[in-house]
């Protein structure tokens, strides 16, 4: 049987409580010249969060995890963009 919409969003909204209870840690996202935006999006379980760049902000520890895994393949895939642009 189908979900109804009040249902979706109890849990839409208990999974977000559970992320925003986990331990938080302390981040810096860096400023990139190639794209001067002022906020990055990370999405967690289909929780959306909107993170400062530039500055020291506390997320919850899988928020972090999720963008510095996001931001390790953004600087590898650059990283081979540039060895094939060598050639």
């Amino acid at each position: 049987m189908a979900k109804s919409q009040k249902e979706i969003e109890k849990e839409l909204q208990s999974e977000r409580e559970a992320i925003l209870a986990q331990e938080k840690v302390k981040i810096t996202i860096p400023r990139d010249r190639n794209n001067p935006a002022k906020h990055v999006w990370v999405s967690v379980n289909g929780q959306e969060f909107y993170l400062a760049v530039g500055k020291p902000i506390e997320v919850p520890r899988v928020v972090a995890e999720v963008w510095q895994d996001s931001y390790n393949r953004t600087i590898e895939a650059e990283q081979n963009m540039e060895k094939f642009s060598e050639i």
